[in-house]
């Protein structure tokens, strides 16, 4: 008996040790991965750890866009005993003056990790420095900050609730900017008690880069406030202002209106936040002549000292009208530019063909992307050579037929004014990342359009655009300007508005060495339509600040006063104009208008009538037939050595004698 039951006491024992054996292998062989599992999410517990997002700073390290390091606060509300939980609320109702009601409320209605406070100040979050209870979480919660408001806001964009880069360059840097997320490894007691950091299993967040444009902050701000100055002047329901250095394509200052603050992006719409610098293509207007006369001037197809046939301010072609503001019976080269006029422009050209025509305004940028290193950036649009009309390219001289972007235009106007290089514009300066590797960018040029010599002369004539044509109200005291008006009439519901325009100005100082160029455009001012009444006003106190805030800009007048340097370039300007037999007539001003008759001269209708034409429209018909001259004396024609009728034979010179109304005619 005694052995039956010890052999069934052993029986058990040995079935016990059995089980207990098959239980370990299963926990220790067939399930082991699963428990190792689920002891390392009792015993650990892994957290994100945010990177700081990188920082945004002009060309002088002021700081635009930064983020702010706040903390947010959880508690697992499963570890919490009574004397913690009271410890808990009583800590955070003192610290952030709230009731304990509130607390309470939020631990009681949460489930698993309740969120106490969000974003907390580093004012706030410092008091709570070493406070601890079991399930308590501090989570690093960063917030993005734009500490000048509505300053460059199109420009830097904004980041979303996500924290991902939405606009400008916030998104278009997104990757360089937002770093790299990291963890932290937490161990827990079996009661879920913290006990220790495991660093070895944590990883460090990598901050993001710091990105440096090229902006200047002050620039930016003048040019902001002066346009606002400007809507409020004038009205209009959009407005455009770009700065950038034309000798190496760098964007100093790009604004638009309306603005908006990307600290509270959700407040703006989305025509706000419409960057229109580089996604609204418009028809550029009397903008583009400059461009225009460049590539008569480059292909000799021009010269300087001819007069064109303006026909008196009207002039009819192929079926329809073009019309100046201004009835001139005739203008030399050079008025023509000063005095903005379009029928001036469309009989020059006609000069060029039309694969010419097309290929240099490809090469000024038109019809591209500048790739300035912000997104959404339009491409406008240039007609290709095969879908060219008859009227193609005298609308396209004036500025018509063609889609610009603000941008492109001022690029073009840097090759312009530079000698002849395109830039591509560009805003980023540099970007260091958080092991302090640096990658710079330089100017990049893309290619010589036109001569040194072609680009002196255009700055010429558009320093006689300020001095004596339509942008006198860009003038300044202190320093020589030029620049170009436009005014383009708006397309709306596919036909011209009389009412809305686009009215623009780009101008550049000094003259002999551009060190700013600056573009300004106004969308369908109310209380005026001209470009040279609207934004050559708004240029002008741009850059009389500018001058008194940046002194590198100013010029060195300790020998010689402006009025002074002024007077010289006039004299230099008016010797450019002399014919190449040196007859001074350049500047001569007729007495009367003659509105000249609008049917196009043919050479086979033999010599036309000059006398009692004023010399300019006696000129401008014998160059609109290609037959050279000789003149004598200034004003009215009163004799003309071919008589009129007369077959022109190929080479023969025309000798006209002139008379002003004050001198009695010479026996």
């Amino acid at each position: 008996m005694n052995k039956t039951r010890i052999f069934i006491i052993f029986l058990l024992i040995f079935a016990f040790a059995a089980d207990v054996v098959y239980h370990l292998y299963k926990i220790q062989i067939t399930n082991h991965a699963k428990y190792v599992y689920m002891a390392e999410r009792q015993q650990k517990k892994v957290f994100p750890s945010k990177a700081e997002r990188g920082t945004i700073k002009d060309r002088n390290g002021d700081v635009l866009a930064y983020t702010r390091d706040e903390k947010s606060f959880y508690i697992d509300k499963r570890m919490l005993n009574k004397r913690q939980k009271d410890t808990l609320i009583n800590t955070f109702s003192r610290v952030f003056n709230k009731s304990k009601r509130y607390y309470e409320r939020l631990i009681e209605e949460g489930k698993g990790n309740v969120l106490l406070e969000k974003k907390a100040s580093d004012e706030k979050a410092i008091l709570l420095t070493g406070f601890t209870v079991n399930g308590f979480i501090k989570q690093e919660d960063y917030t993005r900050v734009y500490p000048y408001g509505m300053t460059a806001a199109h420009i830097l964009g904004y980041v979303d609730k996500k924290f991902r880069g939405a606009e400008g360059l916030e998104k278009q840097l997104n990757t360089d900017l937002k770093g790299i997320d990291g963890e932290m490894t937490i161990e827990c007691d079996v009661y879920g008690r913290v006990v220790n950091l495991n660093n070895q299993l944590s990883q460090k967040a990598i901050p993001g880069s710091t990105v440096y444009l090229t902006i200047n902050k002050t620039y930016q701000k003048i040019l902001e406030e002066e346009i606002i100055e400007g809507i409020k002047e004038y009205g209009g329901a959009s407005a455009v202002g770009i700065i950038m250095d034309p000798n190496t394509g760098e964007i100093l200052g790009m604004a638009n209106y309306p603005m908006f603050d990307p600290n509270n992006y959700n407040l703006a719409d989305n025509d706000s936040r419409k960057d229109r610098a580089l996604t609204d293509p418009y028809e550029p207007g009397s903008t583009i002549k400059p461009i225009i006369m460049s590539i008569l001037f480059e292909e000799k197809k021009v010269r300087e000292n001819e007069y064109v046939n303006t026909f008196g301010g009207t002039y009819s072609i192929h079926g329809v009208k073009i019309r100046d503001t201004h009835e001139y019976g005739s203008l030399s080269v050079r008025e023509v530019v000063e005095n903005s006029s379009n029928i001036g422009m469309a009989v020059l050209s006609d000069r060029l063909d039309t694969d010419t025509f097309y290929r240099y305004l490809r090469d000024f940028g038109f019809g591209n992307t500048t790739s300035v290193g912000l997104p959404s950036e339009s491409s406008g649009f240039l007609k290709k050579p095969e879908k060219f009309n008859s009227l193609t390219k005298m609308y396209m001289s004036f500025g018509y037929e063609i889609m610009v972007t603000p941008i492109q235009l001022l690029s073009a106007y840097c090759a312009l004014i530079n000698g002849g290089v395109l830039y591509q514009p560009y805003i980023i300066n540099k970007i260091v990342d958080a092991d302090k590797n640096t990658t710079e960018f330089k100017p990049i040029k893309l290619r010589n359009i036109i001569s040194k010599k072609t680009s002196d002369k255009i700055k010429s004539f558009m320093y006689g655009v300020v001095e004596n044509g339509t942008g006198k109200n860009a003038k300044l005291d202190r320093i020589t300007v030029g620049g170009k008006t436009g005014t383009t009439q708006r397309l709306v519901s596919n036909s011209y508005s009389k009412s809305d325009y686009y009215t623009s100005f780009v101008g550049f100082f000094p003259v002999d060495n551009p060190k700013v160029v600056c573009y300004i455009m106004v969308n369908s001012p109310t209380k005026q339509k001209y470009g040279g009444s609207v934004a050559a006003p708004i240029f002008q106190k741009v850059s009389e600040r500018l001058l008194n805030t940046d002194y590198s800009l100013k010029p060195e007048l300790n020998i010689k006063s402006t009025s002074v340097i002024r007077k010289e370039l006039n004299k230099e300007l008016s010797d450019l104009s002399l014919n190449d037999n040196n007859t001074a007539y350049g500047n001569i001003k007729s007495e009367k208008i003659i509105k000249s008759d609008t049917k196009k001269l043919r050479i086979e209708d033999g010599m036309p009538n000059l006398v009692n034409l004023s010399m300019r429209d006696a000129v401008a018909k014998l160059s609109e037939l290609g037959i050279k001259y000789q003149i004598i004396g200034t004003g009215k024609v009163i004799k003309q050595s071919i008589s009129a009728g007369s077959k022109i034979k190929s080479n023969s010179v025309c000798v006209i004698e002139c008379i002003s109304n004050k001198k009695k005619k010479l026996s």
